[in-house]
């Protein structure tokens, strides 16, 4: 799936337009890089991918010692590591598509459950992930990798659309970004999605 990014006059990139989240039980795969369609002020196009391999924002920050939240954007389709009004880190995600209440993601304020782990796969969805934790209803709502197979293959149709709503109501995440989350983000860590 490509990805809009509108750029202003002077080619900045206004804003990233992405979201994917799926339910616990509706979690699963995808693999490689997304396309993104860029539209410049001139009407031209030009393509870039975004590697769900690797961290999406670089170099991923120390954060003990600091008392970090997460801010996610779901119009902007980005999920920002803050400390205070700092921001310390940016990730690209996918959120639910809202199309449906049940493929919603849901905003609020919410909380760092203490569910989380390295594997699920729902049967109902066909779909799986890796390094997920739970922030609402206890294994309902996550933030994980991008879908996988029941084999851990990932799902490369699914996988391309990180940075656009594509999810189930979970917040989707390169691979590294959620394994960064899982190893790094404790319990009761706020959440704040809108």
């Amino acid at each position: 799936m490509k990805l809009l990014l509108l750029f202003v006059a002077v080619l900045v990139p206004a804003s990233l337009l992405s979201a994917c989240s799926d339910h616990a039980e509706e979690h699963a795969s995808a693999d490689t890089k997304k396309t993104a369609e860029h539209v410049t002020s001139d009407q031209k196009t030009e393509k870039t991918s975004i590697d769900w391999t690797k961290p999406s924002g670089g170099e991923y920050p120390n954060i003990k010692q600091k008392h970090v939240w997460i801010d996610v954007d779901v119009k902007e389709q980005k999920a920002y590591i803050k400390e205070g009004s700092k921001t310390l880190y940016t990730m690209i995600v996918s959120s639910g598509l809202d199309q449906t209440k049940d493929g919603a993601t849901p905003k609020g304020t919410f909380y760092i459950e203490p569910e989380r782990g390295e594997w699920f796969f729902s049967e109902g969805y066909q779909e799986g992930a890796e390094y997920w934790v739970s922030w609402k209803n206890h294994g309902e709502f996550l933030f994980h990798s991008v879908p996988m197979t029941k084999d851990k293959k990932v799902i490369e149709k699914e996988a391309k659309k990180l940075g656009v709503k594509a999810s189930h109501g979970c917040i989707r995440l390169a691979i590294p970004d959620a394994k960064w989350i899982y190893e790094n983000i404790p319990e009761h860590t706020k959440v704040v999605i809108g």
